[in-house]
């Protein structure tokens, strides 16, 4: 059974549902950041059975496979605006898994996040999304790594990459909130089995 399940983001497509949304109110988009935070949580919860050794590199990666069929799924919502902010969000999701993925792996990158961001940020104006997307991963296999996210002033509101940025906070977030000590992890818990 994979880490995040379909049943486990229906549940937080009906919490949506549930909610009123309100511009003029920031608390209403709340859900959103628990359902972000959520999967944070879930996805450095497999990182750390890979650490303790109840799964390997290779089936943690499996997993992580099958976590990318639940995005495809469909959602309805009762507000086109859920829809809209649903699918910010699952972007934001999107980069937390890869960043996941690259960091069992071992692709994180050793170029600090000023510079990686400055790369994807240039990649993006050039119209390649996919490895804008691929750089920011690498900077968010960092943070799941221990470095901590630094405060970025993007002047540029209208980036695609903004939503991947949040979920890389997200990540950052939840592991300075988390009881999760991520940063004992090394390399050497991440051998293969």
């Amino acid at each position: 059974m994979a880490f995040y399940t379909e049943e486990r983001l229906s549940n937080w497509v009906n919490r949506i549902n549930e909610e009123k949304i309100d511009f003029e109110n920031a608390e209403s988009f709340e859900v959103f950041d628990k359902m972000i935070e959520d999967f944070v949580v879930a996805c450095l919860h497999l990182v750390r059975s890979v650490k303790n050794r109840e799964l390997n590199k290779k089936e943690a990666l499996k997993e992580i496979e099958e976590v990318y069929g639940v995005f495809n799924i469909e959602y309805t919502f009762n507000d086109e605006f859920k829809g809209e902010f649903f699918d910010f969000a699952k972007e934001s999701m999107r980069i937390i898994l890869e960043s996941t993925k690259l960091y069992l792996q071992g692709k994180s990158s050793k170029k600090d996040f000023n510079s990686l961001l400055s790369q994807a940020i240039k990649k993006e104006k050039e119209g390649d999304l996919n490895k804008a997307f691929e750089i920011l991963a690498r900077m968010g296999a960092k943070v799941i790594g221990g470095e901590k996210l630094p405060e970025f002033d993007i002047s540029d509101e209208e980036l695609v990459l903004l939503n991947w940025l949040d979920g890389i906070d997200a990540i950052n977030t939840v592991m300075l909130l988390s009881e999760i000590d991520i940063s004992e992890i090394g390399e050497e818990g991440l051998d293969e089995e």
